[in-house]
């Protein structure tokens, strides 16, 4: 971000980083290059090392985890109902099984 406030850039850390990710950058038929490969290489690394560091490398760790998800339900039959819209939503809700 201090770096962007030097370029006379006012944006928050999250849109300079998606500045700095943009291949558009390298350039394209639409737009001209303004950075070289090896310099946007490097920012992704160091974006990557800091990331690591802070702990925020978890986007691996999801895609190596199974997660079972239910696809398949059934909903047991109401036996009362409730005036109020929201605890008749949430009971109604209560009522979902998941099929095994």
């Amino acid at each position: 971000m201090e770096s962007a406030r030097r370029a006379g850039l006012k944006m928050n850390h999250g849109c300079v980083k998606r500045l700095m990710r943009n291949r558009h950058y390298l350039g394209d038929d639409s737009y001209p290059a303004i950075i070289d490969r090896e310099l946007f290489d490097a920012a992704e690394q160091e974006r990557q090392r800091r990331s690591k560091a802070l702990g925020r490398d978890h986007k691996t760790k999801l895609l190596s985890d199974q997660v079972d998800i239910p696809v398949r339900f059934m909903l047991k039959p109401a036996k009362r109902k409730i005036l109020e819209p929201f605890e008749q939503a949430e009971y109604i809700y209560s009522l979902i099984e998941r099929e095994v």
